[in-house]
C-alpha cells in the first residue's frame, strides 16, 4: 500500500492523504485459492452438493459459460485480500480455471449462479383427435397411448370412452360416451424419443364410433353394470300342506324385470325359498309333477304381484311350517329407470374402497308393463311363431312381443354379398336402445337361438322421421279460435303419435286434413306446407354409415323449399309424405322410418288462423 495526496479538495484539509493500492492482489496470497474450488461473496443456505453451478465469465465482449456439478458446499468465516466475511465455499470434481494463473481479474469478471433446480422435459403436444372409423387395427380409432403406467388393466374389461365429439361440421360442444371392450394392454416406451417413459397402450376390441378432441377426452376403467330396482326380502308366510294352490302376495311391488334372451325377452328378479330350499318359476303349474318344487306369478291391473303354488297334482303342494315362505326380490321397474348420463352420483350403500359413482353412459330399455290395448295387439303375435322363426314374418312378430320393443319390421335385403333379414325395432313407447343395451343384445341373440343358425340377421333401431306441417284454418262463427286450434293441434299430435303411427307408414295429406276438418268449429282447411325431414343421412366421411343431422341442419331444411333429387322445386302441399321401410340407399342399409309430429318443435306445427 502506498500514501498519496488527497485529489479531492473539498475534504483535504480533513484527510490530508489517502491510501492506494500498491500493484494488484495475487490469487496465491490467499492460501487457500484452489482451482477446483469457488469462494462466494456471501452465505448462501440453499446451495446444495449435487446441485449446479453456471459459472459466466466475461472478457470485453466475450462471455464464456460452464456448467459445473457441486461436490462439496461449505458456508466459513474467511479472511483474504484484507476481509474477513463469511463465505460460501464451492468445490468441483474438475478445475474451474486454469491452474497456473494467478490472475484476479479472473474473479472479478466472474459471475456464479447456483441453486439450480431440476425441471422435467415438457412433452411434445400431440394434436390429433381420438377416435376415428379405420378398419387398420393400428389406427387411433382402436388404440389410446395414456400418459402412465396403468398395472392392472386385463383383456375383456368393459370402459367408457367420453368426450366432445369433433367429426360434426360446424357444431361444437357435442359431449358423446360410449361403451368399448378392452381386447389387450401394452406397456412400453418409444427408444427413438430421449427420456420416454414407460405408458399403458389401450387396444379395444372396435374402433371408436366417435372422433373426440383429445384434451376432453376421459376414459372410465371401473365400470359395472347396473339395473334397475331395489332388493327387498321378506316373509311371505306360513305353509299349510293341507291347502291347494296356496297364494301369496309380495309386499312391494313393482317386481323387477330383466331383460334376457329367452321368448319373453325377460327373467324376474323373484326368489322364494320355501323351508330355505329355493323353489323356481315356471310359465303354468298344468303338466308338472307332483313333486316339482315350482310356482307361478300373477299381476293384477294394479300391479300387484301374487305367488301360486302347486296343488299336490300339478307341482308340489308348500310343506306346513310357521313362517317358512320367504321371498327376495327386486322392485321398480320401468320408463322412470331410464336415467340421463352423470344423473347417478349416490349410492345407497358404499362398499369398501368406492369413493364416488357416476353413469357417464345414459340408461336405457327400461319400459313400463303392456297396457290392455297392447295386450290385446300382442297376444295373437305370440302364438303365430310358437318360439320356431322360419319366415321372414316370424321374425317380425317375434321381435314385436319381445319385453321392451314397441314396434319391429323385417324385410330380407341384400347388403351386396348375401342375402340376409333386416330387422327394424322402436322400443315400447319409443324408448332409447343402444346397441350395447342389454334388450338389443338380448334381442338379437334370442333372434339366433330360435331362428336359423345359418341365417344371416341385421337388427337395428328405427330412424325418426319429423313430420312439418304449416296450416291455414277457418272456423265457424260463433267459435272461439283459441279453443279450436287447441283441439285441432291436440287432435294431431295424438293421430301422428309414436303409438298410432307404424314403421314404413306413409303420411297422406287426406288423412291430416280429415283430421283437422273432423274437430268441431272447423269450417275448412288449407295445408300449405306437408313435408317430413329424416333424422339422419347418409354419411359423407365414413364409409357404410349415417350420421344425425345436426339441429342446424334440421332448421334449415323447415324454413327451405322443398326439392327433389335433382334440386328442383316442388309444389307445396305434397298428396304423400313417402317413410321409408328397410332398403339400401347410396350403398348401405338404411332401417325403417317413423313418421310422427312432436310438440318438442314448435315450428315443425304451425296453424294460423283465416280472418
Amino acid at each position: 500500500m502506498a500514501l498519496i495526496p488527497n485529489p479531492n479538495e473539498l475534504v483535504r484539509n480533513q484527510i490530508p492523504f489517502i491510501s492506494v493500492i500498491d500493484g494488484d492482489w495475487s490469487m496465491s496470497e490467499a492460501g487457500d485459492e484452489d482451482s477446483d474450488q469457488l469462494f462466494l461473496d456471501n452465505a448462501y443456505d440453499g446451495v446444495l452438493p449435487g446441485s449446479y453451478a453456471l459459472i459466466e465469465t466475461r472478457d470485453g465482449g466475450t462471455v464464456e459459460r460452464l456448467v459445473m456439478p457441486i461436490k462439496a458446499v461449505q458456508i466459513r468465516p474467511r479472511t483474504a485480500y484484507g476481509l474477513s466475511a463469511k463465505t460460501t465455499q464451492l468445490t468441483f470434481n474438475d478445475d474451474w480455471r486454469d491452474p497456473q494463473s494467478n490472475d484476479m481479474e479472473l474473479i472479478r469478471r466472474s459471475l456464479v449462479y447456483t441453486q439450480s433446480e431440476p425441471l422435467k422435459l415438457a412433452e411434445q403436444p400431440i394434436e390429433q383427435d381420438i377416435g376415428f372409423q379405420d378398419p387398420d387395427p393400428d389406427s387411433t380409432g382402436k388404440r389410446i397411448e395414456l400418459g402412465e403406467l396403468y398395472p392392472g388393466l386385463e383383456a375383456g374389461r368393459w370402459m367408457v370412452v367420453s368426450g366432445e365429439r369433433n367429426d360434426i361440421p360446424g357444431t361444437s360442444g357435442v359431449i358423446a360416451n360410449e361403451l368399448v371392450m378392452l381386447s389387450s394392454v401394452e406397456q412400453g416406451f418409444d427408444d427413438t424419443l430421449p427420456g420416454d417413459k414407460t405408458l399403458s397402450t389401450l387396444v379395444f376390441a372396435n374402433s371408436l364410433a366417435y372422433a373426440y378432441k383429445r384434451d376432453t377426452v376421459k376414459i372410465y376403467g371401473n365400470v359395472v353394470k347396473a339395473t334397475h330396482g331395489e332388493t327387498r326380502r321378506e316373509v311371505l308366510g306360513s305353509g299349510d300342506g293341507a291347502k291347494a294352490l296356496q297364494t301369496f302376495m309380495l309386499k312391494q311391488p313393482p317386481l323387477t324385470y330383466v331383460s334376457a334372451a329367452n321368448p319373453a325377452g325377460v327373467d324376474s328378479m323373484l326368489k322364494v325359498y320355501v323351508n330355505d330350499v329355493q323353489w323356481h318359476e315356471t310359465d303354468a303349474l298344468a303338466g308338472l309333477a307332483s313333486t316339482e318344487r315350482k310356482f307361478i306369478t300373477k299381476t293384477d291391473d294394479d300391479g300387484k304381484d301374487t305367488i301360486i303354488f302347486g296343488n299336490g297334482r300339478d307341482g308340489a303342494r308348500l310343506p306346513t311350517g310357521i313362517e317358512n315362505i320367504k321371498a327376495e326380490y327386486r322392485n321398480g321397474i320401468g320408463k322412470p329407470g331410464n336415467v340421463k348420463a352423470g344423473q347417478i352420483s349416490l349410492l345407497t350403500s358404499r362398499p369398501l374402497g368406492v369413493k364416488e359413482v357416476i353413469n357417464p353412459l345414459p340408461a336405457n330399455g327400461g319400459a313400463d308393463k303392456e297396457s290392455r290395448d297392447q295386450a290385446r295387439k300382442n297376444a295373437p303375435l305370440a302364438v303365430k311363431a310358437l318360439d320356431r322363426l322360419v319366415s321372414v314374418q316370424d321374425y317380425e312378430d317375434f321381435a314385436r312381443t319381445f319385453a321392451g320393443i314397441g314396434k319391429a319390421r323385417a324385410a330380407e335385403l341384400s347388403d351386396g354379398r348375401r342375402q340376409l333379414v333386416h330387422v327394424t325395432i322402436a322400443g315400447a313407447d319409443d324408448i332409447p336402445i343402444d346397441k350395447n343395451a342389454d334388450l338389443y343384445r338380448n334381442l338379437r341373440q334370442a333372434l339366433l337361438d330360435f331362428g336359423d343358425p345359418l341365417q344371416i340377421i341385421r337388427l337395428e333401431v328405427r330412424e325418426l322421421m319429423l313430420i312439418v306441417l304449416e296450416a291455414r284454418i277457418r272456423i265457424l262463427p260463433d267459435y272461439l279460435w283459441e279453443p279450436v286450434v287447441t283441439q285441432v293441434r291436440a287432435a294431431l299430435l295424438d293421430a301422428f303419435n309414436f303409438e298410432r303411427r307404424e314403421l314404413g307408414q306413409d303420411v297422406l295429406l287426406s288423412e291430416v286434413l280429415s283430421i283437422m276438418q273432423a274437430v268441431r268449429g272447423v269450417a275448412y282447411v288449407d295445408v300449405d306446407v306437408l313435408r317430413g325431414i329424416p333424422e339422419k343421412i347418409v354419411d359423407a366421411v365414413h364409409a357404410g354409415e349415417r350420421r344425425l343431422l345436426t339441429p342446424g341442419e334440421i332448421a334449415d331444411l323447415i324454413g327451405q323449399p322443398l326439392r327433389d333429387k335433382n334440386g328442383n322445386k316442388i309444389k307445396e302441399p305434397v298428396a304423400r309424405i313417402p317413410v321409408n321401410v328397410a332398403d339400401t340407399e347410396e350403398g348401405v342399409i338404411r332401417p325403417a322410418q317413423l313418421a310422427h309430429l312432436t310438440p318438442d318443435v314448435p315450428s315443425t306445427l304451425i296453424l294460423n288462423q283465416i280472418t
